[in-house]
């Protein structure tokens, strides 16, 4: 490399270009000692598309091909040291690529078998080893295959949560209303058998009538049936207090199997059965009882041995399986020192899922641990409405009950309202024009509404002649007139006379049914009447309000967190009255009320007209 050329001048000018040319190919030298000068390179990728002629190696049985490689591997250097005068070797990093390239290419095909000789470090059909490394097992994999499966699953999964969904929109509950006991909010239906249906035409109503119109009083909108005295008594129906067993049925109307297949029934139409129970005993004193204990008794009611109103509890709740009682005349008792004693033990035999029903009058007369045994144990307590002190006393008597002692707890009992039971003077009898207007008012407030049969058609009692008559034999059955039904049947249209009792002295108003109906479907489907108050931070607060107006005119106010307020307004007077309202409402719409043309009329509450003896229920915009 030092040599000059030949014919080289020895003058300066030739000694620089010499030194200038040294300095040149000095520095194309690699600096790796015997490592010759690069070539120019060429790269081209084996699988381009430029290579169209033959394959890039051929295979036959008489070419034998040497791989050679520092570590005898498969793959190795793709030129040839057959003819060393034609190779050129290139540098270490492109031989290494160049290495990498053709061992890829040399040893793998579609199948992931090896395409040429192989040393015997190379194994063939999946278990290619490469420089002692084995190729991984997913690429022989058959992924065609696993490509469908996973496609299928994809859709699947798709078509699952299209469905669920579909099934979630579909059984979304169309209302949110509370969860409720069966007897809050609701409305029970108070029967004196032997007034309502005869099935034997002997005069006197029985139970096997009572099961023939169970479908009316579902019809109606009760969810419970309340029985009058049903028990055996002296000269029953119309000495139907001097009871005489309370572990009998009266055979005039009936008979164990006939109770048994009315409560059947019932169930079947998911309708509870209540008896009017008379409280003739206190438990004994000397009785201990365990709070764990479980009482057992025979289906013989002779064989019970607990005091009468103990066994009569006792025998009907489990025996009869009856689904609650109103404890009548325990007024009477509340000064008895086992007062509370009795109560804890009757709900005890009562069980779960029944109830106790109560007057107003004991709430009024308990004090002190007893009254707090009767708040624990009673489930609702009975509340008469009545007009003997007019509006005002209505409005007073509503004030009165929903400020007391029932509001203070969640879990105290609930308001059985009604306008008349077996015990007051029919409404028809004093208010016939008020009929409606007042079963519209009952059914507006909170908690639980009861109607005496004969009241949805403003049936009335007696007539005054008949009571001046024998005003000592129809003391207690002035009120329990023989029931009128409307059907099909025309010897039905009119009332029945039962001999042991008088009609009443009105014509039964059939157009009443389908007002009251409509009034109890909405009480049904409306939280903001029906629920009685609002629990908040741990307190409970009354959701209704008497609003002060006119003497003869009542407005009353329901309102409910995040549902539509409701408005009653009720003319109890037998003259129209204008009022202004529109400082306490602006409009709303009219969703029931006596007149039920008016339904669905948005109307302005200044200088708004009510008719005389009428009711009407608003719904105001939230």
């Amino acid at each position: 490399m030092n040599d000059l050329p030949e014919g080289s001048n020895n003058n300066a000018n030739d000694l620089e270009t010499l030194d200038y040319l040294r300095e040149v190919k000095s520095s194309t030298c690699l600096l790796l000692p015997m490592t010759p000068s690069p070539t120019p390179l060429d790269f081209k990728h084996p699988l381009s598309e430029e290579i169209t002629e033959g394959t890039f190696l051929t295979l036959s049985d008489d070419q034998k091909m040497e791989i050679k490689n520092s570590g005898e591997t498969c793959g190795g250097d793709s030129s040839s040291s057959a003819d060393s005068n034609s190779v050129v070797q290139d540098p270490v990093s492109a031989q290494l690529i160049n290495n990498i390239s053709m061992l890829d290419y040399q040893t793998l095909s579609k199948n992931g078998d090896i395409i040429m000789g192989q040393p015997e470090g190379c194994k063939r059909n999946g278990s290619l080893s490469v420089s002692n490394r084995k190729l991984p097992n997913f690429i022989n994999w058959n992924w065609g295959i696993i490509r469908k499966i996973l496609l299928w699953c994809v859709l699947s999964a798709l078509v699952a949560c299209l469905g669920a969904i579909v099934a979630m929109v579909v059984n979304i509950p169309k209302t949110c209303n509370p969860d409720l006991p069966w007897y809050q909010g609701k409305v029970f239906y108070e029967v004196f058998p032997a007034s309502f249906k005869d099935s034997n035409n002997d005069g006197i109503g029985d139970l096997k009538g009572l099961i023939k119109k169970l479908d009316y009083i579902k019809d109606l909108g009760a969810s419970s049936i309340r029985l009058n005295y049903i028990f055996e008594s002296v000269n029953y129906p119309e000495h139907y207090y001097n009871i005489t067993s309370l572990l009998a049925i009266d055979r005039s109307i009936g008979v164990l199997k006939d109770f048994q297949e009315l409560m059947t029934a019932a169930h079947k139409r998911d309708m509870g059965v209540i008896l009017d129970i008379p409280v003739e005993s206190m438990v004994e004193s000397q009785t201990s009882f365990d709070t764990n204990h479980t009482f057992v008794f025979s289906i013989e009611p002779q064989e019970n041995n607990f005091d009468p109103t103990s066994a009569a509890i006792a025998y009907w709740s489990r025996a009869q399986n009856v689904d609650g009682f109103y404890l009548k005349n325990l007024e009477n008792f509340v000064d008895d020192q086992n007062f509370g004693k009795s109560l804890q033990l009757w709900k005890q035999i009562l069980g779960n899922n029944k109830i106790f029903i109560a007057s107003e009058a004991v709430l009024e007369r308990v004090k002190g641990t007893s009254l707090t045994v009767l708040l624990n144990r009673i489930d609702l307590i009975d509340v008469n409405l009545n007009l003997q002190n007019g509006i005002s006393g209505i409005k007073d008597h509503i004030n009165h009950i929903v400020s007391g002692v029932l509001w203070n707890k969640p879990h105290h009992p609930w308001v059985l309202w009604n306008i008349g039971n077996i015990n007051s003077e029919r409404v028809s009898s004093k208010h016939q024009n008020n009929t409606l207007a007042l079963t519209a008012l009952e059914l507006i407030l909170p908690g639980t509404v009861s109607i005496f049969y004969g009241d949805e058609i403003g049936f009335g009692g007696l007539s005054e002649n008949d009571i001046e008559d024998d005003f000592h034999e129809h003391t207690y059955i002035h009120n329990l007139v023989p029931m009128t039904f409307l059907n099909d049947n025309k010897n039905e249209n009119s009332a029945s006379i039962l001999p042991w009792n008088s009609k009443s002295d009105l014509e039964p108003r059939f157009y009443y049914l389908n007002i009251i109906k409509y009034l109890i479907e909405l009480r049904l489907n409306t939280p903001t009447i029906y629920l009685r108050e609002i629990y908040k931070d741990g307190n409970v607060l009354k959701n209704m309000e008497i609003r002060k107006t006119e003497e003869n005119l009542i407005v009353i106010e329901r309102w409910y967190p995040r549902r539509n307020t409701c408005v009653f307004v009720g003319n109890l007077d037998n003259r129209p009255i204008t009022t202004d309202l529109s400082t306490m409402f602006y409009r709303g719409t009219v969703v029931a009320g006596t007149n039920s043309s008016l339904v669905g009329e948005v109307l302005y509450f200044d200088k708004i007209t009510f008719p005389p003896n009428s009711a009407i229920i608003f719904k105001l915009e939230k």
